[in-house]
């Protein structure tokens, strides 16, 4: 546990000097300033979640991910870093909880931010409850694009860098936007987060049916499970 401990400590020291993780969260600061001021409280704040539903988690998280296991292969560290005295699983397991307290970082700054300006700028209709329900919403698809990260940070792995993980992004948010009106877009993973928000207008929590959030879950594990495997193939190459 002491070993894991500090390697998440190791990983949490790099990503936190990046330009990606701060350059991630000054674009979203940017655009929720842009949004202030649209409508009401409630209004404000389920288009600030909505753009976490989208853009935001599937870009903005896959870039943070992407780039926490890509970095070595693009800075050629990787080398240095399999010849440590630590298992691979737990360094795959510091990156991964490093990116994963990254996004949340960034998606607690980002809400904070966004309730600070309109507090400043005096918008109506506050409500407690409104504010809860919207912020139990953004965790939920916060979570669920956390684990969809597991397909972004594999594709870093495996391209040896972290390019193509960003581009994979991209492309599942093109066809989360595409195919996300259609009734196929209740079993496509990059889909779900953005029809969580959609159907619990009503307050439901969890509106949608349980396989909606199988799937996520599968594809999740599948890219951590391989990331994982493929760190002690590369390692024994």
């Amino acid at each position: 546990m002491r070993t894991l401990l500090l390697a998440i400590r190791t990983e949490n020291a790099k990503l936190f000097r990046s330009y990606v993780l701060w350059g991630t969260l000054v674009f979203f600061l940017f655009v929720t300033g842009i949004r202030v001021g649209e409508g009401d409280w409630a209004t404000y704040l389920k288009n600030v979640v909505f753009m976490f539903a989208s853009v935001f988690g599937i870009v903005g998280f896959g870039a943070v991910a992407g780039w926490t296991f890509g970095r070595e292969y693009a800075d050629r560290t990787i080398k240095d870093l399999l010849a440590l005295p630590v298992s691979r699983g737990k360094i795959v397991a510091a990156k991964s909880l490093s990116a994963i307290i990254g996004c949340l970082m960034i998606v607690l700054i980002t809400f904070t931010f966004a309730l600070l300006l309109g507090f400043i700028l005096g918008m109506p209709g506050f409500s407690m409850e409104v504010m809860l329900q919207q912020l139990l919403q953004l965790l939920i698809i916060s979570g669920l694009h956390l684990l969809l990260c597991g397909p972004v940070v594999g594709i870093a792995c495996l391209s040896r860098g972290y390019l193509a993980a960003m581009a994979f992004a991209f492309c599942t948010l093109m066809v989360a936007l595409i195919t996300g009106p259609t009734p196929l877009g209740t079993y496509l993973p990059w889909s779900i987060p953005a029809l969580q928000l959609a159907q619990s207008a009503g307050g439901e929590v969890f509106p949608l049916a349980a396989a909606s959030y199988l799937i996520p879950i599968v594809i999740g594990l599948a890219g951590y499970i391989g990331t994982w495997t493929w760190w002690r193939w590369a390692d024994q190459k």
